[in-house]
């Protein structure tokens, strides 16, 4: 009688993801999501953590790669940043970030709170906060890519003056991201009218970066517990399903060449390579002084990475003009130089 052999289900898996006509059907997406939900300092919001749990698995189950950041401190919303851009720059696919917890403006600018900030005076978001534009950065490296970042945030207790959605969700962006900014109202220990918005929008076997966004604020906005803003984007593409993996075969030559334009010429020009002839040598950050400082500020301002005053101050605005320069050259987004990445940075063109 002949034998039955089982086949190892390591093997099973091997053969559906590699030998299925969909496993290569399109570019990997990425997505970062996070929920603050526990103060140190502030009364919680669990509705932020259990709408970053829902959302999270909406876009798993679309197939995104989630970096997860809960109750992330400022450190932990760089490092989240930093994984999501290494992914979405890796996969060339489309790129999605959601952001739940309390927020405020100062200066016309909007701060993320992460769970260790403590608010004493209204100038203190300067260095206990996070800039809310540092998120559109980074899913806006490559102008080719097709995005959505969604602000879903809670004003401060007490607070007097509503958050600037209308200047958050027009920030400057590429024509492929479009920016969704709500402020929560009202909270229950359930997900936000937002989160659950994201939710169904997700739902279906085609979804574009304009429709989700449409969707969301006609569900979301209900002038009770959300107030929800939209800037739809110029060049809306598909968050999930669409076809993109024909076109390269119908036309390979043609594809090939025009694909990479968007995002090889900025390495070279933004960021060239330094020569002993040029070079001026710049110390490690800890060693750094003011005028040292200001020469790193003016170099981030040249290359259009900062738009703001050279003090030598490195506050939030100057890291995150330092993470988008350590990810042009494919270095960890510490917001944080080195001596060799200083030195490579002040001597670029």
């Amino acid at each position: 009688m002949p034998q039955c052999r089982t086949v190892p289900a390591a093997i099973i898996v091997w053969a559906a993801t590699t030998l299925s006509p969909q496993a290569h059907a399109q570019p990997a997406r990425a997505a970062l999501v996070v929920g603050n939900a526990t103060y140190t300092a502030m009364a919680g919001v669990p509705s932020c953590a259990r709408s970053a749990n829902v959302v999270s698995a909406a876009l798993r189950a679309a197939g995104f790669e989630v970096t997860d950041r809960q109750d992330a401190s400022s450190g932990g919303i760089d490092a989240g940043i930093g994984d999501f851009s290494q992914h979405l720059a890796a996969g060339k696919g489309a790129g999605f970030v959601y952001i739940c917890g309390y927020a405020t403006d100062f200066n016309d600018r909007t701060f993320l709170l992460p769970t260790t900030a403590t608010v004493s005076r209204p100038s203190d978001v300067m260095t206990q906060g996070v800039l809310a534009k540092s998120m559109l950065a980074a899913v806006s490296h490559d102008p080719a890519t097709i995005g959505v970042v969604v602000y879903d945030l809670v004003p401060l207790p007490g607070a007097t003056a509503p958050i600037g959605l209308d200047v958050l969700a027009h920030l400057p962006a590429p024509d492929g991201v479009g920016v969704l900014a709500a402020s929560e109202t009202a909270l229950a220990d359930s997900p936000t009218p937002v989160a659950a918005a994201l939710v169904a929008a997700l739902a279906g076997p085609l979804v574009t970066s304009d429709g989700l966004l449409a969707k969301v604020q006609a569900q979301a906005t209900n002038g009770k517990t959300s107030i929800v803003v939209v800037h739809l984007p110029v060049r809306p593409g598909a968050l999930v399903g669409g076809q993109p993996a024909p076109e390269p075969a119908a036309a390979p030559v043609a594809a090939a060449v025009p694909a990479p334009a968007p995002a090889v010429p900025p390495v070279p020009t933004l960021v060239a390579p330094v020569t002993a002839g040029q070079a001026v040598k710049m110390p490690d950050e800890a060693q750094m002084t003011d005028g040292d400082r200001k020469t790193v500020q003016q170099a981030l301002v040249r290359l259009g990475y900062y738009d703001r005053q050279v003090d030598a101050n490195f506050g939030p605005e100057t890291r995150a003009a330092i993470r988008r320069f350590q990810h042009e050259i494919g270095g960890d987004m510490t917001g944080h130089l080195t001596a060799d990445q200083a030195t490579r940075l002040v001597n670029s063109h």
